[in-house]
């Protein structure tokens, strides 16, 4: 995960595919806000292009333990806008889960609902 934070970071596609098996699915769950995002991404190419897509200057890329294991989330602003997680195989990733669902991160911008 760490490797695949520090390549969104620099926005390097070839540097996100290396850390991706070639059979990798990617689940994003947008609920609803992304239209392009309600069928996985398979293989990849499609899958690097689109964490790519996710990715704006203004973002940022923090550690962090999602539901007990690890991986990261996407900050903008003061706003948590993802939350990403994985499965690996054979030292690299195989599916990589996306949660930008404004519903199922409530609770990482709780400070905002007060």
């Amino acid at each position: 995960m760490d490797e695949l934070a520090a390549a969104l970071v620099t926005g390097e596609q070839a540097g996100i595919g290396a850390v991706l098996r070639a059979d990798v699915e990617l689940v994003i769950d947008s609920g609803g806000l992304l239209p392009e995002s309600s069928t996985p991404a398979e293989g990849r190419a499609a899958a690097s292009a689109r964490l790519v897509a996710l990715m704006t200057a203004e973002t940022s890329v923090t550690m962090a333990s999602i539901n007990s294991v690890p991986g990261f989330v996407l900050v903008r602003g003061d706003r948590v806008v993802a939350a990403v997680s994985a499965e690996s195989r054979a030292g690299l990733l195989s599916t990589v889960w996306v949660v930008c669902n404004p519903d199922k991160l409530r609770h990482w911008n709780r400070r905002d609902e007060n």
